[in-house]
């Protein structure tokens, strides 16, 4: 009993000498699910929740309250950090469908504080399943950019077939 005690706690110290996983500095993401969430108000209104995984390994991602100059200015390439591209599955083929809104989302400061910067993570957010589309089948893809804006790779969704 007693060695099997000592060797936990070697395994136990042991693991707590391993360094943290090194990450690339360019933000890396990966599609987890798709959740609806239907709105039983309006079929178009419905809302469904794409989830993803995030690493960072110099944690620069995210845009604080003051970064609103230069390229994170209102109308400016980066004023928004992920972005969100709708298509619309039209006889076979994907269009995209361009909003007079994007749908495009920006998400605060997730610098860590403390000495190690590296971020790993999830993020959800919000999609409509068909903003007025009269299609049936609609698909996202998104990607995410860094404050040194490094873009991450595009991730795509699986076809999100309307119920309606």
């Amino acid at each position: 009993m007693r060695k099997l005690l000592i060797t936990g706690v070697g395994v136990l110290f042991l693991a707590s000498c391993l360094k943290r996983e090194d990450f690339p500095i360019r933000p890396q993401i990966e599609f987890i699910s798709y959740t609806p969430n239907l709105n039983p108000v309006s079929a178009a209104d419905s809302i469904g929740k794409v989830k993803f995984s995030f690493t960072d390994g110099d944690g620069d991602l995210g845009l604080g309250q003051g970064d609103t100059l230069g390229e994170f200015g209102i109308g400016q390439p980066y004023y928004y950090n992920l972005f969100v591209h709708y298509y619309e599955k039209q006889n076979g083929q994907y269009v995209e469908f361009v909003p007079v809104f994007p749908f495009h989302v920006r998400f605060q400061n997730l610098t860590p504080t403390g000495k190690d910067k590296t971020l790993e993570g999830e993020m959800e957010v919000g999609v409509y399943v068909r903003p007025g589309s009269p299609f049936d089948t609609v698909r996202y893809e998104m990607y995410i950019v860094d404050r040194a804006l490094h873009v991450s790779d595009t991730i795509v969704t699986p076809d999100i077939v309307s119920p309606f």
